[in-house]
């Protein structure tokens, strides 16, 4: 069993999670340690669902409204383009 990492990204409407292509978004850390809900610049792969993007982690969708999506989608990061500096050296 494996554990997935867990992220929310805020978006004015689902077409800006593009499937099927590398796209840039903002994504909060939900994961416990140093850096939950620390925002972080990424390029990354995403989906409608876990099915569609095997191994993925879990991405928490909300609008900017504040409201949720019902489901969340799958996330595979490929490359940090921001990254949250650390509190300790």
């Amino acid at each position: 069993m494996t554990s997935h990492r867990e992220y929310l990204t805020f978006v004015k409407n689902l077409e800006e999670l593009a499937e099927d292509r590398l796209i840039e978004l903002m994504i909060a850390d939900l994961n416990p340690g140093l850096h939950k809900y620390c925002y972080k610049r990424v390029r990354a792969r995403v989906a409608s669902s876990a099915d569609k993007l095997p191994g993925a982690d879990i991405l928490w969708v909300r609008y900017y409204s504040g409201n949720p999506h019902p489901q969340p989608y799958a996330i595979k990061v490929e490359d940090y383009l921001l990254l949250v500096q650390s509190k300790h050296p």
